[in-house]
């Protein structure tokens, strides 16, 4: 269970729940091409970005700590949610993206409760 008093704890557990559902998203790119996509790799720019998205609308994470953990620069966070605010203008994308901010907040409500039981069918692809 989480230490609800442990700052970093709680981040790391929202990083986690974001790059989960990300991924199971983006069930071709691997866990760590999300975390650090290798370059020209543009779908996995656009995960890294969701997860940065997810942390800042989604959880309410401020855009400074997401700066400060994720140890990315400003306009780069900034970038990402701008890339991804424009691409929620698409109704298949918002559909799709809605799909894996609800997965993330079940992943970490489920890190809060652990007694609570996974749903089998969170689609988080394989590891």
């Amino acid at each position: 269970m989480l230490n609800l008093h442990d700052q970093h704890e709680i981040l790391n557990a929202v990083f986690f729940a974001c790059v989960s559902a990300t991924r199971g998203g983006f069930p071709h790119l691997s866990v760590d091409a999300v975390i650090e996509p290798p370059h020209d790799w543009f779908d996995a720019a656009l995960a890294r970005q969701v997860v940065l998205h997810l942390m800042i609308t989604e959880f309410n994470i401020p855009k400074r700590r997401v700066v400060e953990m994720q140890e990315r620069s400003r306009e780069a966070v900034n970038r990402a949610l701008s890339t991804v605010n424009a691409r929620l203008e698409c109704a298949v994308f918002a559909a799709h993206y809605g799909q894996i901010a609800e997965t993330a907040d079940m992943l970490f409500k489920f890190q809060l409760e652990p007694d609570l039981t996974c749903p089998a069918s969170l689609n988080l692809g394989a590891a």
